[in-house]
């Protein structure tokens, strides 16, 4: 991952070229008789690619020649990043007199954490230079408490092809090359850079990779080619074809060597995400599962990479260290200097409530829109394990809760995971072990999901009796969480079992679980759109009334793209139309208005002006995995797509469309075997027809209303008829998929 300036350059304090959670690089800058190039243009084709234009006035020019005012070096830089960097400089002299000056590349590595970088320094080791005859390698080790921790970096510099290799000095502070360059003529060196990581080199490749690509091109031309394609005015397109190229930029490929890799070699399917650049790479768990079941639409390899890490990686013991029990999953891994030093539990943590519940979220998606038996077989034993950690951790009245474990760990390790989130409504922290609001409805849903993994696979007993504990749960989270008051629901039980009824966003999470009763989802949907929680672009995370709401503050007041798409299905889950109609448009509104068409990891929550953009908080990851995912996520909700490749359905649950988009196609949609291309068009009240343009393999597209509508629109008789069916039909399937969309409890 490289985060360079503006004009390419890495050396100020927040660039570097970083890998492995590492910066490899702190310094690589190009100086021609020590003056910095002038940007005449950068751009980036991809991701991982740059070309930049940029130019060397000559000086001391006149009207009359030789040497005209405007004649420089003309100068462009090819860039691609991946398995190290590789750069190429083409130097071209646009004078009629030769120039003959002094390159010189500047070249150091501080070999700092990411975690570090424009923070204090928590490890400190020592580096030292090998000098080559055109090549300085900077090798760094560090040592703690009996712990050893090894990185290098080695830096080329080459003459490009066609171009005459000139001598280069060397030193432990970069190369010097003196350069002549004929009248109109061109020189071209190559800068390659290269890491090792677990005493192995890890090389860029050559310089037909600047052409070509290299296999990872080959990967991203086939993605495109296979993920669903949307027809559609620019200001959705827009967005949504940068999420879907953003999903593979953020593809790890080492990480996917390392964890999906078995020891003879075969790859496991699927992909890992970093969960956002430049601070949050490396394996997240809650992102990566979050990420791969919003974006499913597109694609289900992320969500199967993510199920088999954290499988693989489930704790079998207690560790406090690294806030590890029995059935908890991984929540982050780190391969740094901070981490694998053991000054941070992030080589290997579990500090995350919500994994667990998530992981049974994640399967139960990917069977909906797989359809493959043998996943949930796979992954049963891990989802066993994951609830019954959850069930372990409850208190008397069923109630899952957080409370810090690790002295490097978080205070609050639910959904708004941190040590300050979670406040009472006169601003004083809360404190003991905490029961969020949240949490407790992701553990329904996990019951619940559980329930369908048991009774597709055939154990009717095991499933009725997690259908039960959803259903006694159901009934005691309301009764301690709702505020008649209010109209809404608690922030989180304190730990002396009192309600924090700070007014937050963190009861959206429940309607789209499907806990709240139907004659209370309204009044919530209200709540949430309220002047004080919603700020014209987003939900913010807490109400712009409580004392201690901050705009910029990472938990207390913004907007987060990845919890606004969860509220949407929640609107749509009630059948709420109006409530998703004002989301959905200012979400996607502020995709658009967003630069490239990208959300970042979050944004402020100050109110919306007209005619100003909404603002990215600062240092916040762009792009953002889950910022990503919630733009597809978002587009199926809208739409009402929802898969049920187990018998060959996608439900089509009362599509809308924003008054901006009159008509839009999305082609190549994948459920289980099948491809279905749909076109949908807007009537005047938001809804929107349907009309399937092509469908491959065996599908059925049927429309459907909301599962859990709360008291309004009456249903169709075609929903009627459908609900009827889907209700007296017999067979596991058919009861899987009632529990699944929440009309089944049970027998």
């Amino acid at each position: 991952m490289l985060c360079a300036a503006a004009d390419g350059a890495i050396g100020t304090d927040s660039t570097g070229l970083f890998d492995y959670d590492t910066r490899i690089l702190s310094r690589l800058r190009l100086r021609l008789d020590d003056r910095a190039p002038e940007i005449v243009s950068i751009a980036q084709p991809e991701a991982d690619t740059l070309v930049g234009r940029y130019r060397l006035l000559r000086g001391g020019g006149s009207a009359a020649g030789p040497v005209l005012p405007e004649d420089a070096l003309d100068i462009r830089l090819d860039r691609r990043v991946g398995a190290g960097m590789l750069d190429r400089w083409e130097i071209t002299n646009r004078s009629a007199l030769e120039w003959r000056g002094r390159l010189r590349l500047e070249v150091d590595a501080d070999f700092a954490d990411t975690a570090e970088v424009g923070r204090e320094r928590r490890q400190k080791g020592e580096v030292t230079a090998r000098l080559g005859q055109r090549s300085l390698e900077l090798r760094y080790e560090a040592r703690r408490d009996g712990q050893r921790f090894k990185r290098a970096v080695r830096v080329w510099l080459l003459a490009g092809r066609g171009s005459p290799q000139v001598p280069v000095d060397v030193s432990d502070e970069g190369f010097t090359a003196q350069l002549s360059i004929g009248p109109r003529a061109a020189t071209t060196i190559v800068v390659r850079v290269s890491s090792r990581v677990g005493g192995a080199w890890r090389s860029p490749g050559g310089p037909a990779a600047l052409v070509d690509g290299g296999s990872r091109a080959q990967a991203r031309t086939a993605w495109r080619i296979s993920r669903p394609r949307l027809e559609a005015p620019e200001r959705l397109r827009q967005p949504v074809e940068r999420a879907l190229d953003d999903l593979f930029a953020l593809r790890n490929d080492d990480l996917e060597k390392d964890l999906l890799e078995t020891p003879d070699g075969v790859r496991k399917p699927g992909w890992i995400l970093n969960a956002g650049v430049p601070t949050l790479t490396g394996f997240f768990g809650r992102d990566a599962i979050t990420s791969g079941w919003q974006s499913a639409m597109a694609g289900t390899a992320a969500l199967r990479g993510a199920l088999e890490v954290t499988a693989a990686t489930q704790a079998a013991e207690d560790d406090p260290w690294r806030d590890a029990a029995p059935g908890k999953m991984l929540q982050e891994l780190r391969r740094g200097p901070v981490s694998m030093l053991g000054l941070s539990p992030r080589d290997a943590s579990d500090g995350s409530q919500t994994m667990p519940p998530l992981f049974l979220t994640g399967l139960s998606e990917l069977w909906h829109w797989t359809g493959d038996d043998a996943l949930l077989r796979r992954f049963r034993d891990a989802a066993r394990k994951a609830v019954a950690w959850a069930e372990r951790s409850q208190d008397s009245r069923g109630f899952v809760r957080t409370e810090r474990r690790s002295p490097a760990g978080l205070a609050n390790e639910a959904w708004t995971d941190s040590d300050e989130a979670i406040r009472h409504a006169d601003g004083r922290l809360v404190r003991g072990a905490i029961a969020t609001v949240e949490e407790q409805a992701f553990h329904f849903l996990a019951l619940q999901r559980l329930a369908e993994v048991e009774i597709a696979l055939g154990d009717e007993r095991a499933g009725d009796a997690l259908l039960r504990r959803a259903e006694a749960l159901r009934a005691s989270w309301h009764a301690a969480f709702w505020m008649p008051r209010e109209g809404f629901y608690a922030r989180a039980l304190d730990g002396e079992d009192d309600q924090v009824t700070s007014i937050a966003s963190n009861p959206g999470h429940a309607l789209a679980t499907g806990i709240v009763p139907p004659d209370h989802a309204r009044l919530v949907a209200d709540r949430l759109l309220a002047p004080d929680l919603f700020n014209g672009w987003g939900v913010r995370t807490l109400s712009a009334e409580h004392p201690s709401f901050n705009p910029l503050g990472y938990r207390l007041g913004t907007v987060w793209p990845v919890e606004n798409a969860t509220f949407a299905l929640g609107f749509k889950r009630y059948g709420l139309n109006e409530h998703l109609d004002r989301l959905a448009t200012a979400f996607f509104e502020a995709a658009a208005a967003s630069p490239e068409g990208r959300l970042p990891e979050l944004l402020t929550g100050h109110r919306r002006e007209p005619g100003v953009p909404p603002s990215p908080y600062p240092n916040a990851c762009s792009p953002q995995a889950w910022s990503a995912s919630a733009v597809v996520s978002m587009l199926q909700i809208v739409l009402g797509l929802y898969p049920f490749a187990p018998l060959q359905i996608l439900a089509l649950v009362r599509p809308r469309l924003p008054q901006s988009i009159p008509e839009l196609t999305l082609r190549n949609v994948r459920i289980g075997r099948a491809s279905v291309d749909l076109r949908f068009t807007r009537r005047p009240d938001g809804s929107a027809s349907h009309k399937v343009l092509r469908t491959e393999g065996t599908l059925h597209v049927v429309p459907a209303g909301p599962p859990s509508a709360a008291i309004g629109r009456p249903a169709s008789w075609l929903e009627q008829a459908e609900r009827a069916l889907l209700t007296r039909a017999p067979g596991r399937l058919v009861r899987a998929a009632r529990i699944a969309i929440g009309i089944e409890g049970p027998a």
